[in-house]
């Protein structure tokens, strides 16, 4: 399929934002609306933002990763981030996963955006749960450069997908994670921090605490809670030793 161009307006975003190279990519960020199968117009809903598409984006062109598995799709803002930036790499493919739970117009937008951009090839959805699919990916000795987590953000979910990844990653690969100032994902992230070795990256991405209540705003700066995405390169891999797998006596 012959990837499609898209006109856009002048004096929009796209004369001021250095944006990803992909038109479909670009309509989603600047218009935001994706398209149905057939042909209809839909509202972007649950997509990542342009700064953080930039970072993706920008991260996987440095980078240059063999793979890149990724948790959560919706409509596929995040997946054209990446995929436009293996394209450009001329390099590597990309694994999302997302069962789209009661939402399977999601699912047919999201994989008809990668047709659209011409990017099917170096695209692989796995329709099923991240708690199902990263243990199948574990046990076939999966090796991913990079996992962009933005599944589902409940603490159980999220720290089972951190989890996950950590034990998939070599040293060297990247682990994302997005929504990062909510509090759930938060607590995530500093378990890793804490429990495991990996050092934040600089992605271009500046810190944000604003709120749409200031009081909120105030709590968010004084935890450290930074709404944009945050990144994390693995320095070591870690398993419990001997001691710390001791269970103690009554």
């Amino acid at each position: 399929m012959e990837r499609e161009t898209t006109e856009f307006p002048q004096g929009s975003e796209a004369a001021t934002v250095d944006l990803p190279p992909n038109p479909v990519l670009r309509e989603a960020l600047i218009n935001g609306t994706v398209r149905h199968p057939d042909g209809t117009a839909i509202s972007v809903v649950a997509n990542i933002n342009i700064p953080n598409s930039l970072a993706l984006y920008r991260t996987i062109r440095e980078r240059r990763p063999e793979l890149v598995v990724e948790i959560g799709m919706a409509y596929g803002v995040s997946t054209l981030s990446i995929l436009t930036a293996l394209d450009e790499n001329n390099h590597g493919r990309l694994i999302s996963i997302d069962p789209y739970v009661g939402w399977p117009t999601g699912r047919l937008v999201a994989l008809n955006q990668v047709e659209r951009a011409g990017y099917s090839d170096r695209h692989e959805h796995r329709h099923e749960f991240s708690y199902t699919a990263l243990p199948a990916l574990i046990m076939n000795h999966t090796t991913p450069d990079l996992v962009y987590i933005d599944g589902n953000h409940n603490f159980d979910y999220a720290f089972v997908d951190c989890f996950l990844a950590d034990k998939l990653l070599p040293v060297r690969g990247v682990m994302a994670f997005n929504d990062a100032g909510w509090r759930s994902v938060f607590k995530v992230i500093r378990f890793l921090n804490r429990y495991r070795r990996y050092r934040e990256m600089d992605v271009g991405l500046p810190v944000k605490y604003a709120s749409r209540n200031p009081l909120f705003s105030m709590i968010k700066r004084l935890e450290g809670r930074s709404s944009n995405d945050r990144y994390f390169e693995k320095v070591e891999d870690w398993e419990p030793s001997g001691d710390t797998m001791n269970i103690p006596g009554p």
